[in-house]
């Protein structure tokens, strides 16, 4: 991509984002239902000024690395351990659910042979964990216990999802079922994400003796944004989805981190919180350019449906919510916390589409079929935020509703 393209691609990602999520704001809705809007606006299912290409979906990643990285910085480690039972709960019945209903869908309904049905029920059982998390961060309610469910519970669907797209990769190349394999990618997940935290917390005591010697302005976000890009990679080495290292790298920052030489080391408070807030406005640049490649990802504009293909879209779409949806079931507590936990975790967004675009590049589906499931990904990326924050409206209105 020139460099003028990427240029003027990134004052129209930059500056349409800033005005429909401020838009949408106004109207109550979230954020992010506009610069995912502003995707689509400027992608191939209207103007066609921006098409998907790699330079944009880097510069894409590196914004949800840094959402995560964000989320990960407010996150707290006690309250996911305590949270543990149910966040396996409520990833398992969410993969399941999704894969059982949208799979029987897709094999009796569409046709499909059974492979393929199955890899249509498996690109719908991904959660985009930066969706929800970004529409409850701007409601405040991040350090909700329903929060944590979610955010546990879609870092295990993505950890999942790398399982399940390994297993699916495997057959579609004709390599069969690799055991071996498979078992050193879950314990290379699992040790990344159990050590990746505690020697981030070390190397930040390390960054904080050094920034004593510091006498350039803008060292915190230098230092900071060089140990997310680190650990993104260490993540993407291990085989896991480059976000978890800006998850992992936030994990460390947390002023509620929790290990246990924390007794014999001062808690560095002061020098995360700078560091925090210096990498506030990168975050808040880049962000929003991988809600828009998104919409731009998605092209409907050669979509021909008729009565019949809009009956069975729309009954995988119910049936994409249902499965979902049904997975809050497994939340200890009030319904209010069932019914975020549900919502938050109807979005599929880049994750289905990465499935999707992998469906199609290896042929284990067809062109009309990978753009009939791309529309029923755009759909549940569009009504989870909404919902959500619906929801979270009606909560907050019952709150405030004096007895």
């Amino acid at each position: 991509m020139p460099i003028d393209d990427l240029l003027i691609a990134l004052f129209l990602i930059l500056l349409l984002s800033r005005l429909l999520g401020e838009t949408c704001q106004r109207f109550g809705w979230p954020v992010v239902v506009g610069e995912i809007a502003a995707g689509v606006l400027l992608g191939p299912s209207a103007l066609g000024w921006l098409t998907p290409n790699p330079l944009l979906a880097n510069i894409a990643e590196l914004g949800i690395i840094l959402l995560l990285f964000s989320i990960g910085s407010e996150t707290s480690i006690k309250r996911l351990y305590h949270a543990g039972s149910q966040v396996l709960l409520v990833a398992l019945i969410g993969i399941v659910l999704p894969l059982l209903f949208t799979g029987l869908a897709a094999f009796y309904w569409l046709s499909l042979p059974p492979f393929a049905a199955l890899f249509y029920g498996c690109a719908l059982t991904a959660t985009s964990i930066g969706i929800s998390l970004r529409v409850l961060k701007d409601a405040g309610q991040q350090q909700q216990h329903s929060s944590q469910i979610i955010l546990g519970a879609a870092v295990a669907d993505d950890i999942a999802g790398v399982i399940l797209l390994s297993l699916l990769f495997s057959f579609a190349t004709g390599a069969g079922f690799a055991p071996l394999p498979l078992l050193k990618l879950v314990l290379t997940l699992l040790v990344f994400l159990v050590f990746a935290p505690p020697l981030g917390r070390l190397l930040i005591y390390l960054l904080r003796f050094a920034s004593g010697h510091a006498h350039n302005e803008g060292y915190e976000a230098v230092v900071m944004l060089a140990l997310i890009c680190l650990f993104a990679w260490l993540a993407h080495l291990a085989g896991a989805p480059a976000l978890l290292g800006g998850f992992s790298a936030g994990l460390a920052l947390s002023r509620q981190f929790v290990w246990p030489w924390q007794r014999y080391l001062q808690n560095p408070f002061a020098f995360t919180n700078k560091l925090e807030h210096a990498m506030q406005p990168l975050t808040e640049v880049f962000a929003p350019v991988f809600f828009v490649y998104v919409g731009i990802s998605i092209d409907v504009s050669h979509l021909q449906l008729s009565g019949t293909d809009l009956l069975w879209l729309a009954g995988i779409v119910l049936l994409a919510l249902a499965g979902k949806l049904l997975a809050g079931l497994a939340v200890q507590g009030p319904w209010r916390d069932k019914w975020l936990v549900g919502c938050a975790m109807i979005p599929r967004g880049e994750v289905g589409l990465v499935f999707a675009q992998f469906g199609q590049q290896l042929q284990i589906i067809s062109t009309d079929i990978f753009t009939g499931l791309v529309l029923v990904i755009a759909i549940t990326t569009l009504l989870g935020p909404l919902l959500l924050k619906t929801l979270l409206s009606h909560n907050n209105h019952s709150q405030k509703t004096p007895q």
